[in-house]
């Protein structure tokens, strides 16, 4: 468990202060908007007419470091319009101009700069708004904020920019074209913030007040006035792209199916088109992937399915309201929307194999979203994408050749609505998704549901100034297939009806459905409060909640309240800049009812004036039963266990920054440990180039690693572990040299090595047993021998399971050359490397795994891609 991040609430960016958050919050502030009269040319000069003449607006507050104080620097900023654009013009005043930060990144990267961030809540619901970000080298980010506090990194919008350092300090010009931004016909008066970074001191100072002990953002931006009469923008965007290139990968020795060197091209479009103030639609037709960075290697030694982060353009865009997440933690993987669905890699055909071709992923035929919010502060998400049938082509050990259907014609949907109520403060909202596959006649009708639906509703309301706030999620499953699919349903290590010990469910071989609930709540003032936060919450589900057929969902069945507290300070004290305390207590059960874990968790965080930071944690986890430790077998008793961990970062306003953690578990009785340790070095070596190299080693010593599931002669189970000595290592190097604002080169390597070595075989038949010792019987040599990759064994009976020891090496490299050569326009050259090689050797050996590494075969792919933003 790891519920520590639950409640680390704040907001990073558009940030403010204000006076103390124990009271109610201040009177808004008013900006005023005039009317363009002449042209601008964006150049970040401010020197045209307008500017002279337009109102200076200022008296900005301090954030950080010292919560509503006066800024170092002072900051004006002035804004004009006309029917097609909004203008803000930002004066930083320096006295050292040469210390000014003016960072040379790629677009959308927030680096150490200084920097100027404007918001609009053109909606002016308190609870939504569209920020852009401009740094003193003119780079551009944007930003999408949601539900008040969250922010979506991944928006894009296209508007222009440009900076400028004079003798004074330095000038920020933005031109936000109206057909970017979503508002009422109406509505005269927009949510508006400006917020300042100064690079070299971190100071943080922003226009409208907001306290850093408050989360919430939207909601206290000032108020733009001065807006009449501006028509509604046309918001049609097209986005065209063609691709080609070449792709050599490795192709065994009298393979008659794959080619060693085969063509790559594709033709798409994406489709934006504004329905009216409120609405947009969203579509692709055969979207490319292939700026895409390939994802992290990982080993999975556990029961539940590895999570590995959406990076595609069109599924990260305006997804705040398609985030159904489950559970209490913070940016937690689980929900049940989860994208990587659509477009996955096919299913590995079931059958003895010498050749395989098969899609790297299933082809996605179009997808659409369609998204909006109305005055009123009605949100409406809905979203649908078709992803085609797939055949491999194989030929098997017998030498036939064969074309298995993998992946089946499939429609997914997902739809939200969500109510806004009492400025923000309240909201509800319901959602469902849908998947329906066409599976008659193919053998994945014995795998795969042919009907997936879920429904949940959610309830967040905030009272007594935002201090304190109650969350409520519930949501509902039920999947429908043949009963080979629905009995392996009940098989998987998120469900294990088929356990000997269960009590709260069974195995039933004649289901077609399964169906289950989960709800996730929390009670606490831990919203606009300046020192303390407490609360309780908790998460519940069945045991058939299932959600992965368009979600991502680890465990079912379990229930699991908690209690927590937390102490903060953002008050500069002596050589504290801040500091923050927290703990928790919880306990795990399920509908057995067993008691699966209980615990405390706690964690320190400070910063010195020096700006190094330092973080510590310690976690107890008390015995108990481990019901998905022997996949599918009875329970498994676990001891107590202690978890420390350290951090520590350098200060991140210098050129050089490092920063390294580790943690370390011990189970004294299983005679246990595991511990890693990770560092990270970035090196901003020049303006426009910085380099970082990560650096992490785990290690685990553990005595009761699963290992098999065998059946003897007499239908006897056994269910078999072992004393693991798994090491992974892995180094990852990023090149990011920005030549403009427009022009940037990215690179990424990342060598990965892990190694697990088994021995003291154990077979596990008693695992209830309070004695470590009692639960199983260690096999002895005279009952174990293994022939060609096969240990077959003999105790009670006789039985036998593959060789579990392995050594997995894998490099994964790209290279991207990204140029905007139009704003909105894009010409992307990639180089994609791979190399992977697997031994059954589990001994880690560092050098002998590289050089094996060095000389495995390679997979190489080059591409380009040019796409054309249109806006009509």
């Amino acid at each position: 468990m790891r519920l520590s991040t639950i409640h680390q609430a704040g907001a990073i960016l558009v940030a403010c202060a204000s006076a103390s958050a124990e009271t109610a919050a201040p009177v808004a502030l008013r900006a005023h908007a005039g009317k363009l009269v002449g042209g601008i040319t964006i150049d970040g000069h401010l020197d045209d007419p307008c500017w002279k003449t337009a109102v200076r607006q200022g008296h900005f507050i301090q954030r950080f470091p010292k919560d509503g104080g006066v800024p170092d620097l002072p900051t004006e900023f002035a804004i004009v319009y006309d029917n097609e654009a909004i203008y803000v013009g930002v004066w930083a005043t320096d006295p050292e101009p040469r210390k000014i930060r003016a960072q040379l990144t790629r677009r959308d990267v927030d680096a150490l700069a200084d920097a100027i961030v404007i918001g609009f809540d053109s909606y002016h619901d308190r609870r939504t708004a569209y920020s852009f970000q401009l740094n003193a080298a003119g780079v551009q980010r944007d930003m999408l904020r949601y539900d008040d506090q969250s922010q979506d990194d991944t928006w894009d919008a296209v508007w222009t920019g440009n900076a400028a350092i004079d003798a004074h300090g330095w000038t920020a010009e933005f031109r936000i074209p109206l057909n970017q931004l979503r508002y009422a016909d109406d509505n005269k008066e927009w949510g508006f913030q400006i917020e300042r970074v100064v690079g070299r001191t971190t100071e943080q100072s922003t226009w409208s007040p907001w306290p850093r002990s408050a989360p919430q953002v939207v909601s206290r931006f000032g108020i733009l006035e001065g807006l009449d009469k501006i028509p509604q923008a046309r918001r049609l965007e097209l986005l065209p792209y063609v691709t080609g290139g070449l792709e050599a990968q490795p192709v065994a020795a009298g393979d008659p199916i794959n080619d060693r060197l085969a063509a790559r091209h594709g033709i798409g479009l994406d489709l934006k088109y504004g329905l009216g103030p409120a609405f947009t639609l969203s579509a692709t037709i055969n979207p490319d992937f292939g700026q895409v960075e390939a994802d992290p290697s990982q080993v999975n030694l556990g029961p539940a399915e590895l999570f590995f982060a959406e990076k595609r353009p069109f599924f990260l865009e305006g997804v705040d309201l398609f985030k159904l997440p489950i559970g209490n933690g913070d940016n937690g993987a689980e929900g049940s929307f989860y994208s990587r669905r659509i477009g996955a890699t096919p299913e590995h055909p079931n059958m003895d194999i010498q050749f395989l071709r098969q899609p790297a992923a299933q082809t996605i035929y179009g997808a659409t979203k369609l998204t909006g919010k109305t005055r009123e502060g009605w949100s409406l998400g809905l979203f649908d994408a078709v992803t085609g049938q797939e055949q491999a082509t194989v030929i098997d050990a017998n030498g036939t050749q064969m074309q298995p259907v993998v992946a089946a014609l499939t429609n997914y949907a997902v739809g939200r609505v969500k109510r806004d109520l009492r400025d923000g403060k309240t909201s509800i909202g319901i959602d469902a998704t849908a998947v329906d596959r066409s599976l008659a006649g193919t053998p994945l009708e014995a795998v795969l549901h042919d009907q997936a639906y879920t429904g949940g509703a959610q309830l967040d309301h905030r009272w007594a100034d935002n201090a304190w706030e109650a969350k409520l999620t519930t949501t509902g499953s039920w999947v429908h297939g043949s009963e080979a699919a629905i009995a392996n349903t009940q098989l998987l290590n998120r469900h294990l009806f088929q356990r000997p010990d269960i009590e709260d469910e069974h195995f039933d071989p004649h289901r077609t459905s399964l169906a289950g609930l989960g709800a996730t709540w929390k009670v606490g003032r831990y919203g606009d409060t300046k020192h303390w936060r407490f609360g309780f919450g908790g998460d519940l589900r069945t045991p058939g909640l299932e959600l992965n057929d368009v979600g991502f969902q680890q465990q079912s069945d379990w229930l699991i309240p908690y209690l927590f507290g937390q102490y903060r300070e953002d008050e500069p004290h002596g050589e504290l800049l801040n500091y923050s305390l927290y703990a928790d207590l919880y306990t795990v059960s399920n509908f057995d009812p067993i008691l699966m874990n209980y615990g405390w968790e706690s964690n320190a965080n400070v910063q010195f004036d020096n700006y190094w930071s330092v973080g510590a944690g310690f976690n107890i986890n008390g015995p108990g039963l481990d019901p998905v430790a022997l996949r599918g077998g009875p329970a498994l008793r676990s001891d107590s266990s202690a978890n420390p961990s350290l951090s520590i970062s350098t200060d991140n306003r210098k050129r050089f920054q490092l920063s390294v953690s580790g943690g370390v578990n011990r189970d004294w009785t299983a005679d246990a440990l595991g511990g890693s340790l990770d560092a990270t070095a970035t090196i901003q070596a020049r303006s426009n180039l910085d380099l970082s190299l990560a650096a992490d080693w785990t290690r685990r010593d553990d005595p009761m690693q699963y290992v098999a599931h065998a059946t003897d002669a007499a239908n006897a189970e056994h269910y078999i572990t072992g004393h693991i000595k798994f090491t992974s290592t892995s180094l990852t190097a990023r090149v990011n040299w920005t030549f403009s604002p427009h022009l940037s080169l990215q690179a990424y390597a990342q060598p990965f090595i892990a190694s697990g070595e088994y021995t003291q075989l154990k077979d596990v038949d008693h695992p209830h047993a309070v004695e470590f010792t009692e639960r199983f019987h260690r096999l002895s040599q005279s009952e174990v021998h293994e022939t060609n990759g096969t240990i077959f064994a003999s105790y009670n009976g006789s039985y036998s399971f593959a060789r579990p020891d392995f050594n997995f090496q894998q490099l994964r490299s790209t290279i991207v050359l990204r140029w905007e050569y139009r704003p909105g326009s894009n010409v992307f050259a990639i180089w994609n490397h791979g190399q992977t090689n697997q031994l059954s050797d589990g001994r880690f050996d560092l050098a002998s795994n590289l050089s094996d590494l060095a000389r495995a075969a390679s997979d190489n792919t080059v591409m380009v891609k040019v796409n054309y933003w249109i806006g009509l």
